[in-house]
């Protein structure tokens, strides 16, 4: 009788465990950046490293002087420098982040990249199943940035909608 009660209820457990499948998206990998580089085939995990404080400073600059111009709130949610492979000799790079907490087809998220030259720009990005796609000018330290409508001010209702089209007057 002991015997019954065991194997009834490892059979109630296996049911209980074949019965509840869990289906969602694949969560990103935090810290893992893809790039193509041009001239090489398909894509490869890019070399990263944490950006300097000289160069998180310079960036977060530009962000607050680039969100204040527009009427905006920028949330910063990830900063990386991303190392250009020894035989890179230029040309856009299509880059993808793992970036969590960003809704799927958002529009209001950008890159800003400071270049090696110094020079600063912003390049508007897709999210898609917490991943951050992006073409990058060239290897750089980057900030992904969310830009929202700052609260409270009836005269920057529409300038959140400017905002999905500064880059091409930024670069």
């Amino acid at each position: 009788m002991k015997k019954i009660r065991i194997m009834a209820a490892l059979v109630a457990v296996f049911a209980m465990l074949m019965g509840t499948v869990v289906y969602g998206a694949p969560s990103p990998v935090a810290g893992t950046v893809t790039v193509v580089t041009p001239g090489k085939p398909g894509g490869s995990a890019a070399s990263v490293k944490a950006p300097t404080q000289k160069e998180l400073s310079q960036l977060a600059s530009y962000i607050e002087e680039s969100a204040a111009g527009m009427g905006v709130t920028a949330t910063v949610k990830t900063s990386i420098s991303i190392v250009a492979p020894a035989d890179y000799k230029g040309g856009d790079i299509p880059t993808v982040v793992a970036v969590a907490g960003i809704p799927n087809g958002a529009s209001n998220v950008f890159a800003f990249i400071l270049l090696p030259n110094g020079k600063k720009t912003i390049i508007p990005c897709t999210v898609r199943n917490g991943y951050v796609g992006f073409v990058a000018p060239a290897f750089g330290t980057v900030s992904i940035v969310v830009l929202d409508k700052a609260p409270g001010t009836a005269a920057n209702a529409g300038s959140i909608g400017n905002a999905t089209t500064m880059p091409a007057t930024l670069h």
